[in-house]
């Protein structure tokens, strides 16, 4: 079976920017910010670079794996050939649920903003034909799913600009005194919801088989990518700050909206508010293209049925596997509002990948060094030892603060674990029946990885 995607439908820098841009801002930049200030005050602007500063150790981490690891579901090997196939099968378990709960609450936020321009539409339908659609799309190619996803960034990105050029403009300096009206305890807590706003550059490496040049395209895309969203999310706060009291932002539900048409014409205002479908669109979009690749990499290597593994003789895509991941999506779209019982558990597979690719990464100059000595891009070991240290103290600490005291969420988390090392065991089983060794089949994997 060919399981390598055509060179000619490989992605470039500007497609790594935008399906990150598209995720990592998405929906969350017209909602969060505002809720945020309420609390932290006009100094929510430090809160988010306090974020940034924590995300960065993500993108660093993620630049590596994916030059050492120029594959599709680079995590799961990754952590499975550094550490083990269990752990690299739990942490893919984790990121695709959740990445499934993702789909289902941004299904959600897409149909909230569309019912806003057409009341009438029914809520559950919205959000079920959008991930349908989505869903389709990424059916029909990489190539055409990145110049979907570009436009839908595009559009969301340029309203964000020209809201920014407005709110700096208009901007009260009264209300910006006092800038820490709460102290700096307010400013570190706003900043763990903000790292979360960040979340989600791990993405990329995920779709590393279908980039090209992967150890330039990875690291300069991420670095892009990374200022995008810094840029995007201070001038954004800092608008909304700017324009709104810090003390009545608690009760708006959409301040990037009602500061708009407070600094601009109506017409403009609506628009920069209708730019949110295609935000929460393009998150969608990004987590079935890079999560597919996750089930896609697992069933290569049999941890999941091998149809999974298939790939399109049209687009070249692995349709069962996105087929499964647009499953699983509207499944939790069906659920409807009570998934987002379960919302936390997004939050606790992210922390669990980054975690796991950072103690994996301690280990690849001991485990893998030739493939470590043939990347093209290559960190000095103490800088490698830094990031990658530093993305497991942030995770752990931030998996505290996430779990602490919510007893409902770690029982829920505690029975998905559970649920993922029963269908393991029993598959490693069925494997061992069958005289197939899982290390084996991600060694062959490793051993075709080309230096990039």
């Amino acid at each position: 079976m060919n399981t390598q995607i055509k060179q000619h439908r490989k992605i470039g820098v500007g497609g790594v920017f935008v399906t990150l841009v598209g995720l990592v801002i998405g929906i969350s930049i017209y909602i969060l910010p505002g809720s945020l200030a309420a609390s932290a005050g006009p100094a929510v602007i430090v809160s988010y670079f306090i974020a940034a500063l924590m995300a960065l150790f993500s993108c660093v981490v993620a630049a590596q794996i994916g030059a050492i690891f120029p594959v599709n579901g680079a995590s799961f090997i990754a952590i499975s050939r550094l550490l083990s196939p269990f752990w690299g099968f739990i942490a893919i378990w984790f990121l695709v649920g959740a990445g499934a709960v993702a789909v289902g609450l941004l299904a959600y936020g897409f149909a909230d903003y569309f019912n806003a321009i057409w009341p009438l539409a029914d809520r559950k339908i919205i959000a079920f034909s959008i991930v349908v659609i989505l869903g389709a799309l990424n059916l029909s190619g990489t190539r055409e799913t990145v110049l979907w996803q570009s436009i839908m960034v595009l559009s969301f990105m340029i309203a964000l600009a020209i809201f920014g050029i407005f709110g700096t403009i208009h901007i009260d300096m009264q209300l910006l005194t006092p800038f820490m009206p709460n102290g700096w305890n307010a400013v570190w807590s706003a900043a763990v919801p903000a790292f979360f706003s960040y979340a989600g550059f791990m993405l990329i490496i995920e779709i590393s088989g279908e980039i090209r040049d992967p150890a330039r395209t990875i690291p300069v895309g991420l670095a892009l990518s990374f200022v995008a969203v810094l840029v995007a999310y201070t001038v954004v706060s800092l608008s909304i700050v700017g324009v709104l009291p810090w003390s009545e932002l608690a009760n708006v539900a959409a301040p990037v909206g009602k500061a708009a048409h407070k600094i601009m014409p109506d017409w403009l205002a609506t628009g920069i508010t209708m730019t949110a479908i295609a935000a929460a669109a393009s998150s969608i979009n990004a987590v079935l293209l890079g999560y597919s690749r996750d089930i896609f990499a697992m069933a290569k290597v049999s941890l999941l049925p091998e149809k999974l593994s298939k790939l399109s003789n049209k687009s070249g895509e692995p349709v069962n596997s996105i087929l499964l991941m647009t499953l699983m999506s509207i499944i939790t779209v069906i659920f409807g509002g009570r998934i987002a019982d379960v919302a936390t558990l997004v939050v606790i597979g992210l922390l669990s990948l980054q975690m796991l690719l950072g103690i994996s990464l301690l280990f690849v100059r001991t485990k893998l060094p030739s493939h470590y000595e043939n990347s093209s891009f290559k960190l000095k070991p103490w800088v490698l030892h830094f990031f990658a240290l530093g993305l497991i103290g942030f995770s752990v600490m931030f998996l505290g603060i996430v779990i602490w005291g919510n007893m409902k969420i770690i029982i829920i988390a505690s029975a998905y674990f559970s649920m993922g090392i029963f269908y393991y065991s029993m598959r490693i089983k069925f494997l061992h029946n069958k005289s197939i060794e899982i290390k084996t089949l991600i060694y062959n994997v490793i051993n075709e990885i080309k230096p990039s």
